[in-house]
């Protein structure tokens, strides 16, 4: 259980696209910004989390330890893929540090999400590689098997193996990976649609269906540091701006088990689609947080 609220706790969730799951783009990356930091603080704990898009080569593959797979991966349109990393570090009062990273190539054009790593460190550790088929999701698991492998490389972990999941069925014909969200939401805001129906996403082992409520909101505080060629710069005021909060339900479960998914999740986003100003969720030990921006490079 802990795991699982630490994961959904990487932030980030799934989506859809204004042209039912296909977009066309002009240029690899459709938002404004280059990378984002969120931070929170409670009387329990901080937490920090940093969101980055690259573009990248199609080709060569990411390096990894990636699983077999027993079908064809889902491949890129083109000569370039986006790799969106989410990293968050949770500073709970009397408990050691957690660092959980995602890091997600996905084809900028279909939005299918092509290869995904993520890690976490400081308790229960991990390390999980990744690879997307059009029916089925191919995952390998390191972990360490001992005290003494905790403070090595995760790809000098032992113990562990490799898992396949569904990806598709007759509810979930197009699915994305849940670290999307941010990115899609923020450039279907900045486009104004905002009638968002029912999606699927595939969040660790199993799908979701998702649903949105979207709130326009007339004034929302703002106070954060835009980083450029020019140096730094505060910026403090206030803005118009939309929260969508997101709702799930899982579609079927893994083994008899359901994996559980966000718990009051919302993200808010300015009017314009340019800042991403808030995430909400839970997360272990601190419980739900408010995470507002902190600082964002376009």
């Amino acid at each position: 259980m802990m795991r699982g609220r630490v994961a959904a706790a990487a932030l980030l969730l799934a989506v859809w696209t204004t042209a039912g799951g296909h977009a066309q783009a002009a240029s690899p990356s459709a938002v404004p910004w280059k990378s984002f930091r969120l931070q929170a603080e409670k009387l329990t704990g901080r937490i920090t989390a940093e969101v980055r898009i690259e573009p990248e080569a199609a080709e060569p593959l990411p390096p990894g330890l990636w699983p077999a797979v027993k079908s064809d991966p889902l491949r890129p349109s083109g000569k370039s893929v986006l790799r969106l990393t989410v990293a968050a570090v949770i500073d709970p009062l009397g408990v050691a540090s957690l660092r959980m990273e995602n890091r997600l190539w996905f084809d900028p054009l279909s939005r299918s999400p092509l290869r995904l790593f993520r890690s976490r460190l400081g308790m229960d550790e991990y390390a999980q590689w990744f690879v997307f088929g059009r029916d089925q999701v191919f995952r390998r698991q390191l972990e360490p098997a001992n005290t003494g492998q905790v403070a090595l490389p995760p790809e000098s972990w032992t113990r562990g193996g490799e898992t396949v999941y569904d990806f598709q069925n007759e509810i979930c014909p197009f699915s994305i990976e849940t670290s999307m969200l941010i990115y899609t939401l923020s450039e279907a805001v900045a486009k104004g649609v905002l009638d968002l129906p029912p999606r699927c996403v595939f969040h660790k082992r199993q799908l979701h269906q998702l649903s949105f409520k979207v709130q326009r909101r007339e004034q929302v505080a703002y106070d954060y540091l835009e980083l450029g060629e020019g140096g730094p710069q505060r910026r403090k005021g206030a803005a118009a701006a939309v929260r969508i909060r997101i709702s799930s339900a899982p579609i079927g479960s893994f083994h008899g088990s359901v994996e559980p998914w966000f718990k009051d999740a919302y993200l808010t986003i300015s009017a314009d689609g340019r800042l991403p100003l808030e995430v909400a969720c839970d997360f272990p030990v601190i419980g739900h947080v408010e995470l507002h921006l902190d600082q964002i490079r376009f």
